[in-house]
């Protein structure tokens, strides 16, 4: 979904780190759209992953940080009164005080957008700007929210840096918008976030710490946010967005953001590493990081105590890198050949797929059912041949996957009238394999559909089980050999990033049935199949 994220910092007073100093922070996610708009996947993550990355390296503390998801804007109304009265009391006392605010969701040219309900944006700066803190910064991810800040220009502020060194530490403004008034915003299915918001979240992890002093000021962030955003946009449909700033400051000192130095574990990626680095987390299996690493200087980036991967790509290859003693460890890294293009939602990360589902379609005639025929067996009815499948999968390259297939398959029955009376004597079979698989997958564009074809071959078994007038049945096993051939459609979930469903088409060959006059019973035939498939 599209969307535009605006930055703006009102400053007053010293902006320098100090106990003394009290923080609150208002972080708001909707993702509910209003009339004409597709509802958003990832805003109220993003909200809830703002809340955390404050806590854990902004200097806020837990209780400090009121997280609201899906309000109205009276509910919106009410918690930025209460946070006005909460710092007019500080005032009062003679502290000083810092406020965060962030909002993640849709918005037009004049409100943003809180469901079928608007807040205007003039009452929402009006708000904002009337909190007497001595240090407001205020997010906004919001599509048109460009109107905040009335922020036009599309480079970099040519005098940002000595700006914000030489003239934030009294009062003024800074606005920092993801896109210029007349680009969009987007949403990565791959890093589940959008695309601003996930870079200058990363940059306030460490990436962004130019002059490696322990801590991210806003010209860093600006700077680091600008040139990652653009990059990551640059190929997409929509296009590349540029970061954007407006500087009306006075006074002295930097603006710090957040403070990597205090995270309790890092991951360091070396001086020599090079690429597009992707770091994940290996038990939730999720994209916490991703960042283009140049040579020449390490990068060290916090993050939470855990088991980490980092990913690297360079051309059109892919490094897997274990991490050692919290730095990537170059030497222990597995590469592997890829193509450049991947798919939307479709990231090179998942590497493993489970695949549940179903079968339905006619059964073979061969010279094993004309013999039944011939004995005076009739198939019951037009009842076809149904059963279940399960596939596990692992991807060996881009667009090859290896796994195994297990199925179990019921056929008709058939049927033989015994003459002079109403009883019958019917004969039954069922099938189940278990055969080792090979798919290929072709991606359809940029879109969350996928072709494939696949093979699988491995042994089968079959069940038959003859029951007389009498009601007594005779079981025998036959084994034998089992092929599948199937080809169909896979698409992945645009809301549900790990799940997929999948439509296809299969041949099955299992001559495994053996009759006693030597006729072999190849079941099995043309099959629809549909399934549920999960990745991670």
């Amino acid at each position: 979904m599209l969307r535009i994220l605006t930055l703006l910092v009102v400053l007053a007073g010293t902006a320098a780190a100090d106990p003394a100093v009290t923080t609150y922070a208002l972080v708001v996610g909707s993702n509910t759209g209003g009339p004409g708009q597709t509802d958003l996947h990832y805003a109220e993550d993003d909200a809830r992953h703002v809340g955390s990355l404050l806590a854990e390296l902004g200097g806020y503390t837990p209780d400090s940080i009121d997280v609201l998801v899906h309000p109205t804007p009276d509910e919106l109304r009410d918690r930025l009164s209460k946070l006005a009265v909460r710092v007019a009391a500080d005032q009062a006392a003679g502290r000083q005080s810092r406020v965060f605010f962030y909002y993640s969701g849709h918005a037009r040219a004049a409100a943003i957008d809180l469901g079928d309900t608007e807040l205007p944006l003039v009452e929402l700066r009006t708000r904002l700007f009337e909190i007497p803190a001595t240090l407001t910064v205020v997010v906004l991810d919001a599509c048109q929210s460009g109107a905040f800040s009335r922020v036009k220009g599309a480079q970099p502020a040519a005098d940002f840096s000595v700006s914000s060194r030489e003239h934030l530490d009294a009062q003024g403004v800074a606005v920092l918008a993801s896109s210029s008034g007349s680009e969009l915003s987007q949403e990565s299915e791959q890093l589940r976030s959008s695309y601003f918001t996930h870079h200058f979240m990363v940059g306030l992890r460490g990436a962004a710490d130019a002059n490696h002093d322990g801590q991210v000021s806003l010209d860093e962030a600006y700077r680091y946010a600008y040139h990652q955003t653009l990059m990551s946009t640059a190929e997409t449909a929509v296009g590349g967005q540029h970061v954007s700033l407006e500087v009306e400051l006075k006074g002295h000192g930097e603006v710090p953001l957040s403070y990597p130095v205090a995270a309790t574990s890092s991951i360091v990626l070396p001086a020599s590493l090079e690429g597009q680095a992707l770091v994940e987390d290996k038990r939730a299996h999720t994209v916490v990081a991703e960042t283009y690493k140049a040579k020449g200087a390490a990068v060290r980036i916090a993050v939470a105590p855990g088991e980490y991967e980092v990913v690297v790509r360079h051309g059109t290859s892919l490094s897997r890198c274990e991490i050692a003693s919290g730095a990537v460890d170059l030497d222990r890294c597995s590469n592997e050949s890829i193509v450049v293009a991947t798919t939307k939602g479709g990231g090179f990360l998942h590497r493993t797929q489970i695949e549940v589902g179903v079968l339905i379609g006619g059964e073979r005639e061969d010279g094993y059912t004309d013999s039944l025929k011939g004995f005076g067996y009739n198939q019951e009815g037009l009842t076809p041949s149904a059963g279940f499948e399960a596939r596990g999968m692992r991807r060996v390259a881009q667009r090859v996957w290896v796994g195994g297939l297990a199925s179990w398959v019921t056929m008709p029955k058939w049927s033989q009238a015994v003459s002079g009376s109403n009883l019958a004597q019917t004969l039954e079979w069922k099938t189940a394999a278990a055969m080792a698989l090979a798919r290929g997958v072709q991606p359809i564009g940029e879109s969350h559909f996928s072709l494939y074809g696949e093979l699988a071959t491995g042994l089968g078994i079959g069940h038959t089980t003859l029951t007389n007038s009498q009601g007594m049945t005779f079981d025998d096993y036959h084994v034998g050999p089992a092929f599948v051939a199937g080809a169909g459609l896979h698409i992945e979930s645009p809301f549900l990033h790990d799940l997929g469903v999948s439509a296809g088409y299969e041949f099955d060959y299992m001559p495994v049935i053996s009759d006693l006059i030597g006729n072999t019973h190849a079941s099995g035939g043309h099959r629809l199949t549909f399934a549920l498939t999960y990745g991670f």
